[in-house]
């Protein structure tokens, strides 16, 4: 199989943008993830702030990956944008700040399709779907973003508020009934940790018409045999140039 096969069957999703070059989910590594034209997908996560602004950062909390302290909802989307979210991954990115979601919207208009997922800890569940959305069809991207959450009840609310988008599931492992699950939930979508995803289980999606997302693959082994698989998948990474190593070497076993 040519590179450009591997990379069509199993296209690469940055994780936090490109967390492993960049600290993740901030403006520095969305860019990042952008400059290498084999990226075509953003995978962010999503928290409301006080005022209610949908904010770009993984944890509930400031502690991880910023210079300060307390919980993300307690700041307002102009104090957050204050905060260094950098200097923890390199002093270069000193005073890259915690972005606002509708600044990596209109980064990535026209430029790269996004996998938002909603954060689960929030205290108004419909509030933080119904801001999002809201964003998302201003920007006109509808088409262009997938909404994914752990939490079911935030997969619903979206598709109340957007039905149009396309929603997906995250979990950690396979379960019995999966795919009815996500069927009821009119979730296209399924995001799974990597070591889930065998030929048995991509059959079963497809049958299904569900599209699979492995997480998070970094290691180069795991990457040479995800991507040496026949099926159609995409694949997560914090190291976009390990996948395109992987996709333009092709080694590794088939699955």
């Amino acid at each position: 199989m040519e590179p450009w096969q591997r990379a069509f069957l199993h296209p690469c999703v940055a994780h936090r943008g490109w967390s492993g070059g960049a600290p993740e989910n901030t403006m520095a590594a969305f860019r990042l993830a952008i400059s290498e034209p084999a990226v075509h997908w953003l995978e962010l996560d999503v928290h409301l702030s006080k005022d209610d602004v949908p904010v770009v950062i993984h944890d509930s909390t400031l502690n991880r990956t910023t210079n300060d302290k307390g919980r993300v909802r307690d700041r307002t989307a102009r104090e957050l944008s204050r905060v260094d979210a950098g200097s923890w991954f390199h002093p270069v990115y000193a005073g890259e700040p915690v972005p606002a979601l509708e600044q990596v919207l209109a980064l990535a208009a026209g430029r790269c399709r996004l996998n938002i997922e909603l954060k689960e800890d929030g205290p108004d569940k419909d509030r933080l779907a119904r801001n999002v959305t809201q964003l998302i069809r201003r920007y006109c991207l509808e088409r262009d973003v997938v909404i994914t959450s752990f939490d079911p009840a935030l997969i619903a609310a979206a598709k109340k508020h957007l039905p149009v988008v396309e929603t997906g599931l995250i979990v950690d492992k396979r379960s019995a009934r999966l795919m009815d699950k996500l069927r009821s939930l009119g979730a296209s979508n399924l995001s799974i940790e990597y070591r889930s995803v065998n030929a048995s289980l991509l059959k079963e999606a497809e049958a299904a018409g569900i599209r699979i997302m492995a997480w998070t693959v970094n290691d180069r082994r795991d990457l040479s045999r995800l991507v040496a698989m026949p099926q159609p998948f995409q694949i997560c990474t914090n190291y976009p140039d390990r996948w395109l190593a992987a996709v333009q070497e092709g080694a590794g076993s088939r699955a």
